[in-house]
């Protein structure tokens, strides 16, 4: 990422859940090319493994932990390993997440719990043990992986809407308390973003779901979908001291996706349809 100097995090310790694949390893990267000491969680020791394999050669110091963010007790032994190690962390990005399709009236009590559950308790307990670390040191940031703009709805995924919109909150009521200590809390919301756990875990029972992607790409005003390193690029300014007077934002990642859509036609090639030409162009799509 050539925008950045290539010490910006020189010698600070960044600790990223759910940081072995996806966004957060993207982070992970970013931080870590940048001076930083990357301190991944996530559930999966196999995919960590792999995660820290890809970082070392890339002469990134790391250390990794099997931790279940739903777990408070898991989560203080691994901020505590951390802090025994590193002496600090600077840096915390909360971005374990999980997220599946399914329809609000078939959606079981537990598949809504498991969401809200991993995203909006999982942030609060990652937050919660390291706070008071970075209230101690007078300094700290922390940056809520969360979605670009809830109010405008999330249908099949109500789950991660409610549990996101939680983690909205939490993020203005952090920066509102904590910025006495020097402590700024963002968030960031990621557009459409094709990776594994994406095709993956919300494709699951959801046979158009491929296509979908498709379609969201014509919807964005950019023409593109997300990539991790969209949000990785947007993680580092945020955390960095260049945004050392931002505090309580959540910053859309999205190329626009998030926009008001306009009345008339996104794509300038179908501006000219009929209404019978649109019809027929949208059915054959």
């Amino acid at each position: 990422m050539p925008h950045f100097t290539d010490g910006l995090y020189d010698s600070q310790t960044v600790l990223i859940t759910g940081g072995a694949t996806g966004i957060g390893f993207a982070m992970a990267r970013a931080f870590g090319l940048h001076g930083a000491q990357v301190v991944l969680a996530s559930r999966n020791a196999e995919r960590l493994s792999a995660a820290a394999g890809r970082l070392t050669a890339l002469g990134i110091e790391n250390d990794t932990v099997v931790c279940d963010v739903r777990d408070e007790a898991a989560v203080k032994a691994a901020v505590a390993r951390t802090v025994s190690r590193f002496g600090t962390i600077d840096v915390l990005v909360n971005n374990a997440a999980a997220n599946f399709w399914s329809p609000a009236e078939t959606m079981s009590s537990r598949s809504f719990r498991t969401v809200v559950e991993i995203d909006l308790f999982g942030t609060f307990h990652t937050t919660r043990a390291v706070v008071p670390h970075m209230i101690e040191q007078r300094r700290g940031v922390i940056l809520n992986v969360a979605i670009t703009d809830p109010q405008r709805g999330l249908p099949s995924f109500a789950h991660a809407a409610a549990a996101k919109s939680g983690v909205l909150a939490l993020t203005t009521t952090w920066a509102a308390e904590w910025g006495r200590y020097g402590i700024r809390v963002n968030a960031l919301g990621p557009g459409p973003t094709v990776t594994e756990n994406a095709v993956g875990g919300m494709a699951a029972g959801r046979p158009d779901h491929p296509p979908s992607f498709e379609l969201q790409r014509r919807r964005t005003p950019l023409r593109r979908l997300a990539t991790p390193e969209d949000s990785a690029s947007a993680a580092l300014f945020l955390c960095s001291d260049a945004a050392e007077f931002i505090t309580g934002v959540n910053l859309p990642v999205d190329g626009g996706i998030s926009l008001p859509t306009p009345s008339g036609d996104l794509n300038p090639d179908r501006a000219a349809a009929t209404p019978r030409q649109h019809q027929e162009t949208t059915k054959s799509e």
